[in-house]
């Protein structure tokens, strides 16, 4: 068990180590809305920008996705792009709550 514990943790880290910047735009299937999503290098750490908002997201790396989460006053959005298809799904928590879908680029 101490083991697998410690590959795991030697796995976790050297992901982190090898993290590189990443750029998505992303087009509303709703509404033809644009979307910019930059990871970067650091790995957690990375970008949100739309019309209306812009500013610091966090980043997760998922099996197969890549997470980003940004909080804007009493607004939590959660914008996660799978690979398998390069589509996305938005949901955004708050005073301003609602969801979103549509397909992304990696530029």
């Amino acid at each position: 068990m101490k083991t697998w514990i410690m590959a795991a943790v030697a796995a976790v880290l050297a992901t982190g180590a090898a993290a590189e910047e990443r750029h998505f735009v992303c087009v509303s299937d709703r509404d033809g809305s644009e979307v910019r999503l930059n990871r970067a290098p650091e790995g957690d750490k990375g970008s949100i920008e739309t019309k209306d908002i812009e500013g610091d997201a966090m980043v997760f790396k998922g099996v197969g996705n890549m997470t980003f989460v940004h909080i804007e006053e009493s607004d939590v959005m959660t914008f996660v792009v799978h690979f398998s298809d390069m589509t996305y799904d938005l949901s955004v928590k708050g005073p301003h709550a609602g969801t979103d879908h549509g397909s992304c680029e990696e530029v």
